[in-house]
């Protein structure tokens, strides 16, 4: 007979007996070491430095030792790694406050010895058979993380040597500078050391800290930029021991739907006909004083600080736009329960008590973070923790400012003396120093840190991204990547409202979900049920990561950095933004006195405005609407976008490939000059062919690469082809592709559209050998992208006899194409005769 017991018991059943399992499995080990122990006796700690906290511990000055006193063995407790200080560079990705993996750990006695032993949480039994449990701990391995040796003090206390444990990689630093290629690291124990300053004890933690030095002989590029010598690089690894939460906190059962984060777990103890995953979300603890009321105060809110290293104005955004969540939180029943504060200077923003944003700097733009600590037990988030990137305003202060084709304020703030308003000195003023604060430019991007605040704090809440949110309820999410939204008014760029203000409804749903604290009298389970009813029958569309980054993503409104609710409209409408804001592109765009070189990187984004929208349109070819659907519940039905749509979309994505929208006009590329002498490269730049000179053609290439590689993407080509429709498949596609690169051959077009017209082709041609060799595409896709490489050979012998000798460098052009394309079918293996097409300059996370 199979018991079935109710989801709330199995979740507190299933967490009791994870602690009791992991207190009992160790009692067998003996006792504390005996008085006869030699190697447990004769530490003499009274010289040393005691910390009285979670954990006691000691300083030993002299030895440079730290020893921790260890009293309650097999007991669990909380251990996570993080990274106090940085590289600074945002591609290895080795980021101040970067938080490392949270662990379920105990120290376990075996004789003389201590281990650190990592508990297997992964998989569990809630059952209440003691064999079955025990069958479960058996079958999956445990990890043992450290050892040292015990030895007895003075006054009966065990202590045990930890400055191994702590003075180590334990950020695997050195395997992330490997695999960025930074070199081959190694950790140097004589130059590391623990770092006093952040090594404290606290009732409910303790925290560790050390600088770890790496060591190479040959550094990577970025390694030498960021650090004061790639050869020796010095970061500070801190270490958390934290106490198990208390009672009280109630686990929630995940929905694919409700747009939390999951934590996941085996559970083999269930019956037979349940699922044996088991899914929690992650979310902070959060009580209301009278439960029987509707709405009412809590017993202890959640509160966020931040860095007091963020610059005003910058500072004052940040602090608005993570205030907004308490909106949301007001709208599950609780009264002020969500408070942003400046962290305390005596404050430690690594210490687990705090939940903080990080201001955090690097040599270049990057993204940012929302983490957490997470019991990996319940899903009880302990600590937030945002990771800001500083350059991120900078950078949203360049876009607008082409956007608007703002005249950047001659008048120096900040060059000479203190800058009140971004609390700086001279040169080395904040990001906006050089600019009156008035600036409208300077506006529009606190508006956007604004919003980026509020989307990572929700992250440390516990809720992931959704994409779909741009196109519903006018912007229903904070946890979308929002794109500025441009107006033109009377011929020029109104961004007016370029981004939202405050919190979304589909985020106070996931509040609603994640935190409601339901009456005595309620069931839960069904509460929560009508809660995501109720959503979806507001219309609400939710689309995270998953459906929504991979370049074959297949639900038409899932997009990154898109705008409005038809991707179709949007991107023409973008396409005359990109006109306008490129016919006011000028010098004025660079303050007096600086280099003229600098415009290329006001140009980049500009020229590629458009590169969202071509992927949120895209998107529409092959695109299939569908939900998250759980059975009995209201769901979307698997949906094809209509044809006449899919066909709209190629037609508008053409556009982006004529050569009249490609074009670099001359008095642009006049403006476009090498960089100064020692400057260093910069990955914000097209690269270029024709170094130092602004190269033209990689600019045409990256953009018409950008369409055609979204347009040609093999498993929207397979999407297509399962509809089996006669007039819309590859070869229908590609033939309109071909036909619309090839038309006129440079009739009507001035030189430079001509050429723009041949870079076009040429970039066509390589896309479609690419695709041609595809192995992984689907056999109707590989039989037409084939079929349609012969049926192009063929058509550019007969343009070539028909130009004859009325234009030689078309032919020679149209000449190599063909013969590029006739090795490809001749070739006796799946080689691929294509050129290496140039990587655009990074568009994430600028936002457009």
């Amino acid at each position: 007979m199979i018991c079935k017991l109710s989801n709330s018991f199995r979740f507190s059943l299933a967490l009791s007996l994870l602690v009791l399992g992991t207190s009992l499995s160790g009692v067998s080990q003996g006792a504390f070491p005996q008085d006869g122990d030699k190697s447990a006796t004769g530490l003499d700690v009274s010289s040393f430095v005691k910390h009285e906290g979670f954990f006691n511990f000691y300083w030993d000055n002299g030895q440079g030792k730290l020893w921790l006193e260890v009293r309650d063995f097999n007991q669990p407790f909380i251990y996570v790694s993080s990274l106090a200080s940085g590289l600074g560079s945002n591609p290895v990705g080795l980021d101040r406050g970067q938080l490392g993996s949270t662990r379920l750990v105990r120290f376990k006695r075996v004789g003389p010895r201590v281990f650190l032993e990592q508990m297997n949480t992964k998989y569990r039994a809630s059952s209440t058979n003691r064999s079955e449990r025990k069958a479960i701990r058996d079958s999956f391995a445990n990890s043992i993380l450290w050892s040292g040796k015990l030895q007895k003090t003075g006054d009966d206390r065990y202590v045990t040597d930890i400055t191994d444990l702590i003075v180590r990689d334990a950020h695997n630093s050195v395997r992330k500078l490997s695999s960025t290629g930074q070199g081959s690291y190694s950790f140097s124990k004589d130059r590391s050391f623990v770092h006093l300053p952040r090594t404290k004890a606290f009732p409910e933690n303790c925290e560790f800290e050390a600088a770890v030095t790496l060591t190479s002989s040959k550094p990577g590029t970025l390694a030498n930029r960021t650090a004061a010598t790639g050869q020796a690089i010095t970061l500070r690894q801190h270490h958390s021991f934290v106490a198990l939460p208390g009672k009280g906190f109630k686990p929630r059962r995940f929905d694919p739907r409700c747009g939390s984060f999951s934590l996941s777990y085996a559970d083999y103890s269930v019956p037979i006909d349940q699922n044996i995953e088991q899914r929690l979300i992650t979310r902070h603890r959060l009580t209301k004083v009278d439960p029987n009321a509707e709405k009412s105060r809590v017993v202890e809110p959640i509160v966020y600080y931040l860095d007091p290293g963020v610059p005003s104005p910058v500072r004052e955004a940040l602090l608005d736009g993570a205030r907004w969540w308490n909106e949301a939180f007001e709208s599950a029943g609780f009264i002020d329960a969500f408070q942003v504060k400046v962290l305390p200077e005596d404050a430690d923003p690594m210490d687990v008590r705090y939940n903080v944003i990080q201001w955090v700097h690097r040599a270049t733009r990057g993204w940012s973070y929302g983490q957490s600590v997470v019991d990996p037990r319940t899903g009880e988030i302990i600590k937030g923790h945002v990771l800001l990137g500083s350059l991120r305003v900078r950078q949203d202060f360049l876009l607008m400012e082409g956007l608007t084709n703002q005249q950047a304020n001659q008048k120096a703030h900040g060059s000479e003396g203190f800058c009140s308003c971004c609390q700086g000195w001279g040169a080395t003023a904040g990001p906006l120093a050089r600019y009156l604060d008035e600036s409208k430019s300077i506006e529009v991007s606190l508006a956007r840190i604004r919003q980026l605040s509020a989307h990572e704090v929700g992250h440390t809440l516990g809720f992931a991204h959704n994409f779909a949110a741009s196109t519903y309820m006018d912007r229903a999410s904070v946890m979308d990547y929002p794109a500025p939204r441009t107006k033109i008014v009377d011929g020029k760029i109104d961004l007016s409202d370029a981004y939202g203000v405050g919190i979304g409804e589909w985020d106070k749903f996931t509040v609603q979900y994640a935190y409601s604290q339901f009456l005595p009298n309620q069931n839960e389970n069904e509460e929560l049920r009508k809660l995501v009813s109720q959503a979806m029958d507001r219309g609400m569309i939710y689309v995270s990561d998953s459906d929504a980054r991979p370049a074959g993503a297949a639900h038409p409104l899932g997009s990154l950095w898109d705008n409005g609710t038809d991707p179709i409209d949007s991107l023409l409408h973008e396409i005359q933004v990109r006109k306008i804001a490129l016919a006011g592109f000028s010098s004025k765009l660079v303050p007096e006195g600086e280099a003229l070189s600098d415009l290329e990187k006001t140009f980049v984004p500009l020229y590629l405005h458009h590169r969202y929208q071509v992927e949120a349109t895209a998107k529409m070819l092959g695109g299939v609407n569908y939900s998250y659907a759980v059975k009995g519940q209201n769901q979307v039905p698997v949906q094809p976008v209509a044809i006449p749509l899919q066909k709209a979309a190629l037609t508008a994505l053409m556009q982006t490939l004529s050569p009249k929208f490609l074009t670099i006009s001359e008095d642009i590329e006049k403006l476009l000059v090498p960089k100064p002498f020692s400057s260093a490269s910069d990955r914000e730049r097209f690269e270029s062919k024709t170094s130092p000179v602004f190269d033209t053609e990689t600019a045409i290439e990256v953009a018409a690469n950008l369409t055609l590689s979204n347009i040609l993407q093999h498993q929207r080509l397979g999407r297509i082809h399962s509809r089996n429709v006669d007039d819309w498949n590859t070869t229908v596609i590609i033939n309109s592709l071909s036909g619309f690169a090839f038309q006129k051959l440079g009739q009507d077009f001035s030189p430079s559209e001509k050429r723009t017209q041949r870079i076009v082709q040429g970039v066509l041609v390589d896309r479609l050998i690419r695709l041609a060799a595809a192995d992984s595409a689907a056999l109707d896709v590989h039989a037409s992208a084939n079929h349609s490489v012969r049926v192009l050979s063929n058509t550019l012998k007969m343009l070539i006899d028909r130009l004859g000798n009325d234009d030689p460098l078309y032919v020679i052009h149209l000449t190599g194409l063909k013969a590029k394309l006739d090795r490809f079918l001749a070739r006796p293996g799946p080689s691929i005769d294509s050129r290496g097409l140039a990587p655009s300059p990074p568009g994430s996370p600028i936002g457009n």
